[in-house]
């Protein structure tokens, strides 16, 4: 919908019905200057320049809608520590220390979120209950297995939880066993975006929301970040616009694979009800390649999420009712209960579904990628650059900082898409079996 006030395009969401209050804050209007200039006012963006602003960097903030009005504004609210590759898979990947140091990242990054929302008094339903990984079927026992052993011996409280024990603690006898991280948790991200937003403010960031960035160019020793009503030039800038990039820098906007997710949410339901699925309030996502995820809301409401349509914001009717038949059918003791929020936003998966830092040029770096994982992911992330954008270098981010690499063929990327999802439903459905 769009607000009559700002002209800014709101997603009807039930977090936007249910989120604490947005700081009041207007758009960019002349020429600013600052030593950095953040682009994107989603959860990476708003905590590098939250943590900039604390190291006392003069910092701008520009974001085309309002703070959290993206993919951190709109998924599922779950926090959920830790990359999706092992710690193994990254150090074969990255080196020991390189893929230590980002395992450590991952694993640490529920526990900055605790720390935000407790150190900056965040408002935004926040409860740490734990996070469960469904396993949809026997296939991928061996590696949750594996898993579990790699962060065990790196002393996180992680185990496995058998077939019987994952049919009380979900409710439903629909997981073959489960992978429990007990410090998990759920938020409403977009009262926690709008808290980290006026928390940067209060640490002297300058936040201009309705202020899309046209054009970033090189001036000298200088970059100069324009909009359609001024320009913020500055030493450093950091672009941190997820799915929603646009083509101020094309190579980055090509090089994700932006996918539909969709939610809906049942109303309040009775209290015997709510005690029947997910007794111990934990919050569930599964391990499908089209995954699932769910959860309960601080007002009883059942939020179950899927995937949607390939592409642009539209929401296709026939993949709400094929998300409500999976939830029905899953949980059968809702009977015929309706939902009365539906929303969608858009999740930047990468090939591989690797997070991508990179430097095109020095003084300006991107950052794109978090394929679903960036509640607790991104602010993590936004925090390690912008330690590094204080220490002057790169050489000590706990990430790997890698060359752009479009997907080739881009723009024939849907018709390849549509028929992936086609190929991962049914090996999906082989999985389970």
């Amino acid at each position: 919908m769009v607000n009559s006030s700002s002209g800014r395009v709101e997603p009807s969401s039930l977090w936007a019905a249910t989120a604490e209050p947005e700081p009041a804050t207007i758009a960019l209007a002349g020429e600013a200057r600052a030593d950095v200039a953040v682009v994107g006012g989603g959860f990476c963006g708003l905590s590098c320049a939250l943590h900039l602003a604390e190291s006392g960097v003069d910092t701008v903030l520009l974001e085309a809608q309002e703070a959290g009005w993206g993919a951190s504004g709109r998924n599922g609210g779950q926090v959920i520590p830790c990359f999706k590759d092992d710690p193994e898979t990254l150090i074969a990947r990255l080196g020991e220390d390189l893929g230590e140091r980002m395992s450590r990242l991952g694993a640490q990054a529920g526990d900055l979120v605790d720390s935000l929302i407790s150190r900056h008094k965040i408002a935004c339903a926040y409860r740490r209950n734990g996070w469960i990984l469904g396993i949809a079927g026997t296939r991928g026992i061996p590696a949750m297995e594996s898993r579990t052993r790699q962060w065990q011996a790196r002393g996180l409280p992680v185990r496995l939880v058998d077939r019987d024990e994952m049919a009380r603690l979900i409710g439903a006898p629909i997981y073959a066993a489960g992978y429990l991280d007990p410090r998990g948790a759920a938020l409403n991200p977009l009262s926690f975006a709008r808290g980290l937003a006026a928390a940067a403010i209060r640490q002297g960031a300058r936040v201009h929301t309705g202020s899309a960035v046209t054009a970033i160019a090189r001036e000298g020793q200088f970059w100069r970040v324009a909009t359609a009503s001024g320009a913020v030039v500055a030493r450093q800038v950091v672009v941190a616009t997820g799915a929603y990039s646009t083509d101020v820098i094309p190579e980055l906007r090509r090089s994700i694979l932006p996918v539909q997710s969709i939610q809906i949410a049942t109303p309040p339901l009775p209290t015997e009800l709510q005690r029947s699925i997910l007794p111990e309030g934990h919050v569930i996502s599964d391990n499908r390649r089209l995954l699932l995820y769910f959860r309960f809301n601080e007002q009883g409401r059942f939020v179950f999420g899927g995937r949607g349509s390939l592409g642009g914001e539209s929401i296709a009717q026939s993949h709400v009712t094929a998300l409500a038949d999976t939830m029905r059918r899953s949980f059968p003791q809702l009977g015929a209960v309706g939902y009365d929020h539906v929303w969608a936003g858009q999740v930047d998966i990468t090939p591989g579904r690797r997070l991508r830092v990179h430097e095109p040029s020095p003084g300006l770096i991107t950052v794109i990628g978090f394929s679903g994982r960036g509640v607790a992911i991104a602010p993590a992330v936004g925090k390690a650059i912008a330690e590094a954008v204080v220490a002057g270098t790169l050489k000590d981010l706990p990430l790997p900082v890698t060359p752009m690499r479009p997907v080739p063929l881009h723009g024939l990327r849907l018709p390849a898409m549509s028929l992936a999802a086609q190929c991962f439903r049914l090996l999906d459905r082989l999985d389970a079996r």
